[in-house]
C-alpha cells in the first residue's frame, strides 16, 4: 500500500469536543459540522467517533450525498446547511435529511413533493441577519412562519437559525458595536418577535466555532454548530492565539522516503529546476504531491519533518512527489515524514496556511480523497 496518509488522531478530536461542552455548558444541544468529509478528516471516522462520545444530538452536512453516506450508520438528525434544489428535494425524503430553507418557491415545491410522497419534510428557517449569502430577511420572518403553520400536513418546523459573518474577528477594547453584536441583536429580535406571536420553535442555532469561543452563553441559544474548532483550530488568526493551548489539531499528512541520492553543487531538483544545490547534499524523494492536497504553491517555501528534525522541500511540487533537501543527515528509505503536524506549529495547517495566503479550512479541505484516512 502507498505510505501516504492522513492520521486522524480521535482522542484530539474528543478533546475538542469535551472543550465545545465546557463552553456552552450543559444545556444546548451539539451539531458537530461534518461537511467536506469532515473538513478533510474522514467523514466516517469522525461521525462515529462523535457519536460514540455521546456528546452529540444532530450532524451538519453541505450535500445531500454527504448525507446519505451519515444514514449508513445513524439514525441522528442530519442538517444540510446549503440551498436545495428541485432536482434534490427527493433525495432528501430518501435519506431523511433536514432542509434549510430561504425562500417560498423552494419551501412550497418541498411541500407539494411532501403531499406527492405522503411524507412531512423537516425543515429549519434560515434568517439573513447579515451573511448575505442564504436566508429571508428579518422582517419577512413571521409571514413565512405564518405560511409554514399553514402546511402542518407536509411540514414540519424544527429549528430558525443564522449564521454569523465576523464571530472570528476579536472585538479591540473601546470599539463600537461590533457586527456579530449587531447580528446577535437582529436574531434576538427575530426570536421575541416570534415567541410574541405564539409559534414555537423547537430548535434556535446560531453559534459557530467562533461564536462559541468568544461569546458561548448567548450566542448558544438551543443548539450550537461547531466546526473548524472540533479539528484543533480557531476559524481566525489572533483568535487561534489566544486558544491553541486548548484546540488539539487532530490531523497529521504523513508518507515515507522511497529514494535518497546525493546531488552535487549547483545542480537542479524537479520541474523546471526551480531550486539548485549549493553545496553537495542528500534528496529524499517522497511519495506525495498536489495530487494528493499538498499544495504546489508551497514549492520552496515549505519543510517537513523527519524524526525530530526540520528539512526544506526542494524543487517543484510534483502531483505525486516531492523532494527533501536532508543535508548530509542519516536518512534512509522507509523513514517517516510528516507534511502536516498535529503538535509541531512550524508545520501545522495555519502555519502551512500563512505561507500561501489562504487558511486551514482550505488546507484540510484539500487533502485528496486518494489519500487513505487512518484512526490512531
Amino acid at each position: 500500500m502507498r505510505p501516504t496518509r492522513a492520521e486522524i488522531h480521535i482522542d484530539r478530536f474528543l478533546s475538542n469536543l469535551r472543550l465545545v461542552r465546557k463552553q456552552i455548558g450543559e444545556r444546548a444541544r451539539i451539531m458537530p459540522i461534518v461537511k467536506a468529509n469532515a473538513y478533510g478528516h474522514g467523514l466516517d471516522l469522525i461521525a462515529k467517533a462523535a457519536i460514540k462520545s455521546e456528546e452529540i444530538d444532530a450532524f451538519g452536512v453541505a450535500t445531500e450525498e454527504e448525507g446519505a453516506r451519515l444514514r449508513r450508520f445513524t439514525s441522528l438528525p442530519v442538517l444540510v446547511l446549503t440551498g436545495v434544489t428541485p432536482s434534490e428535494i427527493d433525495g432528501f425524503f430518501e435519506h431523511q435529511l433536514d432542509f434549510t430553507v430561504s425562500d417560498p418557491e423552494t419551501l412550497r415545491a418541498i411541500a407539494a413533493r411532501s403531499r406527492a410522497l405522503g411524507t412531512r419534510a423537516r425543515i429549519h428557517l434560515k434568517v439573513d441577519t447579515g451573511m448575505r449569502r442564504m436566508g429571508v430577511e428579518p422582517t419577512d420572518v413571521l409571514p413565512f412562519l405564518r405560511e409554514i403553520e399553514s402546511l402542518p400536513e407536509s411540514i414540519e418546523l424544527v429549528g430558525l437559525s443564522t449564521h454569523f459573518a465576523t464571530s472570528d474577528e476579536i472585538e479591540a477594547p473601546g470599539s463600537k458595536k461590533t457586527f456579530f453584536a449587531k447580528q446577535l441583536e437582529t436574531f434576538e429580535s427575530v426570536i421575541r418577535e416570534v415567541k410574541t406571536a405564539g409559534i414555537h420553535i423547537p430548535l434556535v442555532h446560531a453559534a459557530n466555532s467562533g461564536a462559541i469561543l468568544q461569546c458561548p452563553r448567548a450566542s448558544a441559544f438551543d443548539m450550537v454548530r461547531p466546526g473548524i474548532m472540533l479539528y484543533g483550530f480557531a476559524p481566525g488568526e489572533e483568535l487561534h492565539e489566544q486558544w491553541k493551548t486548548r484546540l488539539k489539531p487532530c490531523l497529521t499528512l504523513a508518507s515515507s522516503v522511497v529514494l535518497v541520492k546525493r546531488i552535487e553543487h549547483g545542480e537542479g531538483v524537479s520541474y523546471n529546476l526551480r531550486w539548485h544545490a549549493e553545496r553537495s547534499t542528500k534528496i529524499a524523494t517522497v511519495p506525495i504531491g498536489y495530487g494528493d492536497g499538498y499544495p504546489r504553491l508551497l514549492t520552496n517555501r515549505a519543510k517537513a519533518s523527519i524524526g525530530n528534525s526540520l528539512y526544506p522541500v526542494v524543487g517543484t511540487i510534483c502531483m505525486d512527489q516531492v523532494m527533501i533537501d536532508v543535508g548530509d543527515a542519516d536518512v534512509h528509505i522507509g523513514d517517516r515524514v510528516a507534511f502536516i503536524s498535529e503538535t509541531n506549529e512550524a508545520i501545522d495547517a495555519w502555519a502551512l496556511a500563512k505561507t500561501i495566503g489562504t487558511i486551514p479550512y482550505e488546507i484540510l479541505t484539500g487533502i485528496a480523497a486518494r489519500v487513505p484516512r487512518v484512526a490512531v
